[in-house]
């Protein structure tokens, strides 16, 4: 397959060469833009492929794909002014582009030892980008995150080993049909592996002292690569698992749905640090991620309205946490502690442009229309409305309960006094712009191609 052989080049290549551009900084944050400009461009060229291959992508993932490499291109651009204060710039550079690599590799997987060795691939890049912010908070958070990828890569391996034992054989697409009694067994692991990742209750353990303490720098980027991978695997796992569950794929995540939801929001009610609240923040529209998930095992139209839904939700997730988590590290020096909500008040008279673009994000977070974020919760919450009507209630009072502190930011930007100390970072103002203007014309996506249109 072309398309993905020119992928890897395009990646691994830069990837392994950025490490001898270390005495020229700035051509290596060029080249690193570069490559993923070029990835984006040659994966937008390509078109999905059968998955009953060993190599390929179908429409969703081929969009997920597309999402997780437009947001690490807003991510890599917001990098370039704050890396100079970075100790370790060019291997965060060339760790970020194995990172995108890993999420490729898993897009494309039709294999299980490749879908393996792609998840491990972005999991240890992953944790690296976390680990080289070397002050005293990253380092706790890039501890914890380290062991969390190696238990999550664990559960992995044992739900694609269920699989594998079933038939023999190693094509993802073989082993549905042959082995309905394991898919019970893949289906919980593969929701504790994935849960290990994004942070699904019970498993969130790890995130809100990484997402909430360490350098909010990598955890831009990593924060929304993480739920690409993480859908991308679920997905293809649901492609031969849930078909054979039914009922009970639903009822496994939309429990854990609801729980993670309701623990998520809660606790980001509660909060007094503006990354603490991001943090939480994520676990909770992780369960939101796990609503559509849920969806998988139903027939009609509830799984295109699933799948459509987790495309709008990934795009305004990950583009709000990358752009929101960049205005974190444009409020926090290096090495300094984590910005409090106290330090948003005042912003829009201090940075209007950055305040303003922060608005849009929180914004679609809450689900306000026409923003990416409405579309992708009237989609979820759609696709199980008949099926599961408790599982739609419960995720409306989390949306009640998340405009709430959502409220809280923008209360602290725009109606409280305050003279905050931003950082002149322009190219990170730049790529939280760009991060808004994405979230907007997202918006349009739903007139553009409806839900009916979807393949």
């Amino acid at each position: 397959m072309v398309g993905f052989e020119l992928l890897v080049c395009v990646l691994a290549v830069p990837a392994l060469l950025l490490p001898f551009l270390s005495r020229w900084p700035k051509v290596s944050r060029l080249v690193a833009l570069a490559s993923v400009a070029l990835a984006a461009a040659v994966h937008a060229l390509g078109l999905p492929h059968s998955l009953s291959g060993e190599l390929g992508a179908d429409t969703f993932t081929w969009a997920v794909l597309a999402v997780a490499m437009l947001d690490a291109l807003a991510a890599l651009t917001g990098f370039a002014d704050p890396l100079r204060e970075h100790e370790e710039e060019v291997p965060l550079l060339s760790l970020a582009l194995f990172s995108l690599l890993g999420v490729v590799g898993l897009a494309y997987a039709g294999t299980l030892p490749m879908f393996l060795a792609s998840w491990v691939l972005f999991s240890a890049a992953s944790y690296a980008v976390v680990a080289l912010a070397k002050d005293k908070f990253s380092a706790a958070g890039a501890t914890k995150y380290g062991l969390m990828s190696v238990a999550s890569s664990s559960l992995l391996l044992l739900a694609l080993a269920a699989l594998a034992a079933a038939t023999g054989g190693l094509r993802l697409a073989a082993v549905g049909a042959a082995a309905p009694a394991l898919a019970v067994v893949a289906a919980a692991l593969s929701l504790a592996a994935m849960g290990f990742k994004i942070g699904v209750f019970p498993f969130h353990a790890w995130l809100p002292d990484v997402y909430g303490v360490s350098d909010p720098l990598p955890v831009s980027l990593v924060s929304a690569l993480s739920k690409s991978a993480a859908v991308i695997a679920v997905y293809k796992v649901a492609q031969v698992a849930a078909p054979a569950l039914g009922v009970e794929w639903l009822a496994l995540f939309g429990l854990a749905a609801v729980l993670t939801m309701t623990y998520g929001n809660v606790t980001a009610l509660l909060q007094r640090g503006f990354q603490g609240l991001l943090a939480y923040s994520s676990i909770a529209h992780a369960g939101y991620i796990l609503v559509g998930l849920s969806a998988m095992s139903l027939q009609g139209q509830a799984r295109p309205l699933a799948l459509y839904g987790l495309l709008m939700q990934l795009i305004a997730y990950s583009f709000a946490k990358t752009g929101l988590f960049l205005l974190a590290r444009m409020l926090r020096p290096a090495g300094a502690s984590p910005p409090r909500l106290d330090d948003l008040r005042g912003l829009s008279g201090a940075d209007a442009v950055s305040s303003a673009a922060a608005l849009v994000l929180v914004l679609s977070l809450m689900g306000i229309p026409p923003l990416a974020g409405f579309w992708g919760k009237l989609y979820l919450f759609l696709s199980v409305v008949q099926q599961a009507p408790w599982l739609t209630a419960a995720a409306l009072l989390n949306t009640g309960i998340g405009a709430a502190y959502y409220a809280r930011l923008v209360k602290s930007m725009y109606f409280e006094s305050g003279s905050p100390a931003v950082q002149p970072y322009r190219s990170t103002r730049a790529a939280l712009v760009a991060c808004s203007a994405v979230t907007v014309a997202a918006g349009l996506l739903p007139f553009l191609l409806p839900p009916r249109a979807w393949p």
